[in-house]
């Protein structure tokens, strides 16, 4: 059993654009979605749609778009009883302004700025081998319970995963969480991610600067694949090419590839060669790639 912690919010994905946005200008785009979001809730949701036993752990408000969330939620054949409601903020919105090379996000927190790990259901450190976190810059509200939580993890059995997300002050201070990394099993950040954090111009630098106390890392690279850094040693793990659609939600597609199999006892190699072929997929559909005869299925 795999345990998710942390963001879920409603995604407006907006796609088919030729020109990015500019003040006082209108733009148009051809493909829209509402779909659940958040990098914790998208690992969940695609373990969930995949057969892998999981549980989501998170807090949305009392509003229209906590209602959806929770329904769709239902609709992948979760048990939403780990996911609690609050009336103090409303749900987290990102809209998504999706290109076939890259995006942009425009996010309004609610829930994540207020929220702290007190509002989370209970039993996430119970019955479970892992436990894996997302969007540590995000989460204002849980964010200085992350550490703490991590060598909880670890004093009950759990191995644990983090992937930072990005970071909208654009400073990568992760000095409150340093203390923490002996217990965490995973770092699985992306390239622009681990440059941020470190200050180095390039991945590979990136990778021996960061701290030696991490003891796994795997980095997303896009259509570059991924690399790691276990025991010291950096190795490529080159992806495959694909036609782009949209990239939102392929750095958690990746994550989830690679907790399902490094979770049921898969090498490294075949692990992110796993998360390879599942962010290749997300990248391919507008979404995550959730079979429903639009989208394949991951296998």
């Amino acid at each position: 059993m795999i345990h998710v912690l942390g963001d879920l919010n409603v995604d407006l994905i907006l796609s088919g654009m030729t020109v990015p946005p500019a003040f006082g200008k209108e733009i148009i785009g051809t493909e829209r979605c509402m779909a659940p979001g958040g990098s914790s809730a998208n690992v969940a949701i695609i373990l969930a749609a995949t057969g892998v036993p999981v549980r989501f752990f998170g807090c949305v408000g009392n509003d229209f778009y906590g209602d959806f969330l929770v329904s769709t939620l239902q609709s992948y054949g979760m048990d939403t009883d780990t996911v609690a409601r609050t009336g103090r903020d409303r749900t987290c919105i990102t809209v998504s302004l999706t290109y076939p090379n890259d995006r942009m996000f425009i996010t309004d927190l609610g829930t994540l700025k207020s929220n702290t790990l007190a509002d989370f259901p209970a039993g996430y450190l119970a019955a479970a081998e892992h436990l894996h976190l997302g969007s540590f810059f995000l989460q204002v509200g849980l964010r200085p319970s992350i550490g703490q939580l991590l060598e909880d993890a670890r004093a009950n059995g759990m191995t644990t995963s983090l992937d930072m997300g990005g970071d909208p002050a654009d400073a990568w201070d992760i000095s409150d969480l340093l203390p923490a990394l002996p217990y965490l099993d995973w770092f699985v950040p992306n390239a622009d991610e681990i440059t941020g954090i470190t200050g180095c111009s390039n991945l590979p630098d990136a990778l021996a600067a960061f701290d030696e106390n991490a003891t796994g890392i795997v980095v997303k690279a896009g259509d570059d694949g991924a690399y790691s850094r276990c025991d010291g040693e950096v190795q490529h793990h080159p992806g495959t090419v694909v036609e782009v659609v949209d990239t939102t939600g392929a750095g958690d597609c990746f994550n989830a590839g690679f907790l399902s199999a490094i979770c049921s006892g898969a090498t490294v190699d075949n692990a992110v060669k796993r998360g390879n072929d599942w962010g290749a997929a997300a990248v391919q559909c507008l979404g995550l790639p959730i079979a429903d005869g639009n989208r394949p299925a991951l296998s």
